[in-house]
């Protein structure tokens, strides 16, 4: 187990790709829990604070391969990675409609946090979700109307960013510059020598129950590479 702390800038930055694995539920956080992480960005710039924690992301590294994209499958933190994703996407749009409003380039947004530019396919995006969840942050990535059968949360909650945002109660690159202080513990586990199920259950011990089913699912797939889930 390797475990530092940092900001969400250096977690995602370089080719990396943060995958969630089929046996995780879906996306789940709502306004509320939105609005609690904007505010949290925005007392951080209207207060000077210098950092703010938000949790954990705890994840197994895939086999790294020479060239190409190391993959992260994550067991815990897909809420808060994902929610940021969906407020980054939000910031660039901005930064890329009202360029001289800001000294901030929509292409740093995307070439940090978004997208692995040097490659093709799903392994150009940072983050992978899983069913409809994927389709719809992708079409959010790449600016494409929302697939037929969306995810009405990753949806509603873009849009929740997109007017915070607009809003400009803080400008753009305050925005990204109180994103990246908020602190991050991120936690990578070895598929050898640790096990992964047993600290997905006591990771979610304090949270809604598992069901049996749940347990048998994560405990059968878990223990295999993502394209074999």
């Amino acid at each position: 187990m390797d475990a530092g702390k940092g900001n969400i800038y250096t977690i995602m930055n370089g080719s990396k790709q943060f995958i969630i694995p089929v046996y995780q539920r879906l996306y789940s956080w709502d306004i509320d829990q939105c609005s609690t992480l904007w505010n949290d960005i925005v007392s951080l710039e209207k207060e000077g604070k210098k950092a703010h924690f938000v949790g954990s992301i705890v994840n197994i590294a895939e086999t790294a391969m020479p060239t190409g994209v190391q993959r992260f499958m994550i067991i815990d933190g897909q809420q808060r990675l994902t929610t940021l994703t969906l407020m980054m996407i939000a910031l660039r749009n901005y930064v890329e409609k009202h360029p001289d409003e800001t000294n901030l380039k929509a292409s740093k947004i995307v070439h940090v946090f978004l997208k692995n530019e040097d490659e093709s396919g799903e392994d150009q995006y940072k983050l992978l979700l899983t069913k409809a969840d994927k389709e719809t942050l992708i079409s959010l990535i790449e600016n494409k109307p929302m697939p037929e059968k969306h995810s009405i949360r990753i949806k509603e909650n873009y849009d929740y960013f997109v007017h915070q945002i607009e809003s400009l109660l803080i400008k753009p690159d305050q925005v990204y510059d109180s994103i990246g202080r908020l602190q991050i513990v991120n936690i990578t586990l070895d598929r050898d020598s640790d096990d992964p199920q047993a600290i997905f259950e006591s990771l979610n011990s304090t949270g809604k129950e598992l069901s049996q089913s749940d347990l048998i699912r994560n405990n059968v797939l878990m223990g295999l590479d993502a394209k074999t889930q």
